[in-house]
């Protein structure tokens, strides 16, 4: 049995008749003789002999070489911490007998001879690149002195002076500047909507129901004529032209709530419509959508508005309104036509001055009435039984968003206990929460502030020449829910947070 025991340990012996457990130890005892070996080599140092003259004989000890392969990474690391530690103790000790004061002072000074050698090898890195020597490379690369070299320039941010940076966002710069260069530029536009884009920039169309009818004529222009070509579907071909046409609109002026409600209504029924019909029956289908959607939900609902408004008017009444609404407009002229005597009093303002059409057809149907400015509103509104005011939308949070200048007749209204009747219809009923006059808006034309309806020179005329000022022209402001009594709809006469349940109402009503 021991045989084999023998021959097993004579299997595990190398070539120099030593076991893997005996090589092991010898290495291990061989790294603390190269780590000391290491250590009094780099205490060497070499000899020099500064006093030798040029006659005298030197004679030069060579000084071992590290060999840096001999040591580990490791291993050196250790010897530094090792000095490092050693010095760190000296220090300590020496420091123990000083006073914070004098701690302080050491600290310091180690820090201002820190900054000296940062300050030291900078200067040398700075006189070391300028005394580099030129290859030839370079100067191969170098142009010649009689060529111009063109270095680019940096782009620096334009800003333009006369921009509120408030409402930088609500600038449009791609607004309607030259009507005959956007006619060419949009050439695949059909005549209709360049027409239309030009009346909307040029504020020749004004209001809700006026832009929203403006653009239901014109759509139906493009659908009467628009011929789509072969092999291609009749309303996929109009949903892509009526993109294109719609911003360009756009582009001319931002669209109104009245308008976008119309649109989104039109593709809705564009993509029910059966594949299958002819070209003919399409376009007869999409022309009595339009037509019906003009009958139900504008002019019925200003019928019906108008009939709910006129039981609250009676005989002697004072009513003040502001601006020109469309809607505010027929009521009037069918409550006179009633026979109801009242009085009208028409608030306007600067820069677009509407309400002298409101003025001129109220005074040709025979209603008696006063005008004046925004600036004597709280003069006149103590005569003032009722107040009757036109929305541009009605948003989500029960704010009113209306002409410019609508808050401030509802809050003088209030403060002397007046009631404001808001008069809408439910297609401008928007899904939008706003709360302020700045996150969305539209900017109007800053020199129509300057300009009076005589042309007569005012001290705003030369604006642009001073860099600090820059006319605002907004035109649409926000009415807080408070400020309004009820809003009068087709549907009934209700508060103004009633917004989100019409809304749920007619989604399901169109779905």
């Amino acid at each position: 049995m021991e045989k084999p025991n023998n021959e097993n340990k004579k299997d595990k012996q190398g070539p120099d008749g030593l076991t893997k457990k005996e090589r092991r130890a010898l290495k291990v005892n061989a790294r603390p003789s190269q780590t000391n070996q290491a250590a009094g080599e780099h205490a060497q140092k070499p000899l020099t002999n500064t006093n030798a003259q040029p006659g005298d004989t030197i004679v030069q000890t060579q000084t071992p070489v590290v060999n840096s392969k001999s040591l580990t990474e490791k291993e050196l690391r250790r010897l530094e911490w090792a000095k490092k530690l050693e010095q760190e103790k000296k220090s300590n000790e020496g420091d123990k007998n000083l006073s914070k004061a004098e701690m302080k002072a050491k600290r310091r000074e180690k820090q201002e001879a820190q900054r000296q050698q940062k300050s030291e090898q900078v200067k040398t890195n700075v006189s070391a690149e300028k005394c580099e020597p030129v290859t030839i490379k370079e100067i191969i690369k170098k142009p010649s002195s009689n060529k111009k070299v063109i270095t680019p320039k940096k782009k620096h941010k334009v800003t333009e002076p006369h921009v509120v940076q408030l409402v930088q966002h609500l600038y449009n710069e791609d607004s309607l500047k030259q009507e005959d260069t956007l006619m060419i530029l949009h050439h695949d536009i059909h005549p209709a909507f360049v027409r239309l884009g030009v009346q909307y920039s040029s504020k020749v169309i004004l209001g809700s129901n006026a832009r929203c009818l403006a653009l239901l004529a014109a759509l139906k222009l493009l659908v009467n004529d628009l011929k789509s070509p072969q092999k291609q579907e009749f309303c996929r071909y109009l949903e892509n032209v009526l993109q294109v046409s719609t911003n360009y609109l756009n582009k001319c002026r931002p669209f109104a709530v009245s308008m976008t409600n119309a649109l989104r209504y039109f593709k809705l029924q564009l993509t029910q419509i059966d594949t299958n019909l002819k070209d003919i029956e399409k376009k007869a289908k999409l022309q009595d959508i339009i037509d019906t959607y003009i009958d139900d939900d504008i002019s019925k609902a200003g019928v019906a508005i108008s009939m709910k408004v006129r039981e609250k008017i009676s005989n002697g009444d004072v009513i003040l309104t502001y601006g020109c609404s469309s809607l505010i407009r027929k009521i009037l002229l069918e409550a006179h036509a009633d026979g109801k005597v009242f009085e009208v009093i028409i608030v306007d303002s600067r820069p677009l001055l509407e309400g002298k059409e409101l003025l001129r057809r109220l005074v040709v149907a025979g209603v008696k009435c006063t005008y004046v400015l925004i600036n004597s509103l709280s003069y006149i509104m103590n005569s003032v039984t009722k107040v009757l005011l036109g929305a541009h939308a009605l948003l989500t949070n029960g704010y009113v968003m209306s002409r410019i200048g609508t808050a401030q007749v509802a809050l003088v209204a209030r403060e002397y206990n007046k009631p404001v009747l808001v008069c809408c219809e439910t297609y401008k009923f928007s899904e939008r929460v706003q709360t302020d006059s700045f996150v969305y808006n539209e900017v109007g034309n800053p020199d129509a502030l300057s300009t009076t309806h005589r042309n007569d020179i005012t001290p705003l005329s030369n604006w642009k020449d001073s860099l600090n000022l820059t006319p605002l022209s907004l035109l649409y402001d926000v009415t807080p829910p408070d400020f309004v009594t009820a809003v009068v709809t087709e549907i009934a006469i209700l508060p103004c947070t009633s917004v989100p349940v019409v809304l749920r109402i007619n989604a399901s009503e169109t779905t």
